[in-house]
């Protein structure tokens, strides 16, 4: 494969129509050109307003006018809607400045599959959940519904065994949270039992009196034990009724994912271009769905921040991007770098930068990717940063 128009030629014309873009940095050149950054797997660190939608959208519209890909071969996942809209509309704008610029034929296509993760789980879900006997056609439900029929089940448990020590509300907000931490991390009710038992069975080798946080410990490795049967049965209630989660979705699709190697085939083959932005916030379910559909050297380029991994409570870690290569290996004869980045940023003057940094440094530190600090943009201002302790709201 041989590109026809470099990533600076295609700016050049653009720039003919819209004298706003600018030719890509030199940072973001090699991510861009398939010379530097071929069709294999490839993670990409991008700070914060280091400018990444303008490059994931730039190396969609390069692909396209060299033709390696057509733009309905071409599937861009993210985490909201909000941000899905916005990169679709970046892309579509991008292409249509590429058309209007003699780069591609009047007739090409402009729309690009751009959705989020959670959407793209439930389409998945929706054309193959007949395989598990699964009706998975309807919304998933919100968390009002979930609410209530975990309320139901907890009011109507009927075990004379079960002893929970918390209030009723306690116990139904317990279920749910500890369902949805079952489906994002892809773990067992086996395997937590097993783990509580061994902590209450440490506890029960201690000599003397326990201290309030080691009884904590206790109380609350047996009151996980206690729920499981009702999470057990939250779960499997639902996915009989067809009135699934956001977890049980993504969980679904993971499942067939995983276990039906003809929907990677088919998913494959009608995408031969994957773009994975926030791939840093994504869960363990996430993670086991896409590589499962994607994994084996397909050209899948990952794109996040471990300095920007705020939904930890749900799964992600900062460690996600680190771990790239496990879950997206290369195959034998694909050269390509494994990581490239995006470290000036283009958002900050000088000063907010620099704190940005020291709040970042630990998590730099502690996710293991090897992060170096954002460095401001040619002609950054001084900035000015000034803090307050207020007495009321």
């Amino acid at each position: 494969m041989k590109e026809i128009y470099s990533p600076d030629r295609i700016a050049e014309m653009i720039m003919t129509i819209d004298p706003d873009f600018y030719l890509p940095s030199d940072e973001q050149r090699p991510i861009i050109s398939i010379d530097t950054n071929p069709l294999e797997p490839a993670v990409v660190i991008a700070g914060a307003g280091s400018g990444k939608t303008e490059t994931m959208a730039t190396r969609v519209i390069y692909l396209v006018a060299n033709g390696f890909a057509r733009p309905d071969q071409i599937l861009g996942l993210t985490f909201t809607r909000k941000a899905a809209g916005e990169l679709a509309v970046r892309i579509r704008t991008r292409l249509r400045q590429l058309r209007a610029a003699g780069l591609i034929p009047e007739n090409t296509p402009l729309e690009v599959s751009v959705t989020t993760y959670h959407s793209y789980a439930g389409r998945l879900l929706s054309e193959h959940a007949i395989r598990f006997g699964i009706d998975a056609d309807s919304q998933p439900v919100g968390e009002a519904a979930l609410w209530m029929a975990a309320n139901t089940l907890v009011r109507d448990w009927n075990d004379p065994d079960f002893v929970y020590e918390g209030a009723l509300n306690t116990a139904i907000d317990d279920v749910m949270g500890l369902a949805s931490l079952i489906l994002e991390h892809q773990v067992s009710l086996d395997s937590i039992r097993a783990a509580d038992e061994k902590t209450l069975g440490e506890l029960a080798a201690f000599s003397g009196g326990l201290n309030d946080d080691v009884r904590a410990v206790s109380r609350t490795a047996r009151q996980r034990i206690a729920l499981l049967p009702l999470v057990e049965r939250f779960i499997e209630t639902r996915r009989g009724e067809g009135t699934l989660s956001f977890d049980d979705q993504m969980s679904l699709a993971a499942d067939i994912a995983t276990n039906f190697a003809d929907v990677g085939e088919l998913e494959r083959a009608k995408y031969s271009v994957v773009l994975l932005d926030e791939y840093q916030d994504t869960s363990q379910s996430q993670v086991r769905m896409l590589s499962s559909l994607f994994g084996g050297g397909h050209p899948v380029m990952a794109v996040g921040d471990p300095c920007q991994a705020i939904y930890t409570w749900r799964g992600a870690s900062a460690g996600t991007i680190n771990s790239f290569a496990r879950y997206f290996p290369k195959v034998a004869g694909q050269t390509g770098a494994e990581r490239y980045s995006l470290l000036t940023t283009f958002r900050n003057d000088k000063a907010i930068l620099e704190l940005a940094n020291v709040v970042s440094e630990q998590i730099r530190a502690e996710s293991g990717a090897d992060v170096p600090p954002l460095t401001p943009r040619i002609g950054a201002g001084a900035g000015s940063l000034s803090c307050g302790v207020f007495e009321t709201i």
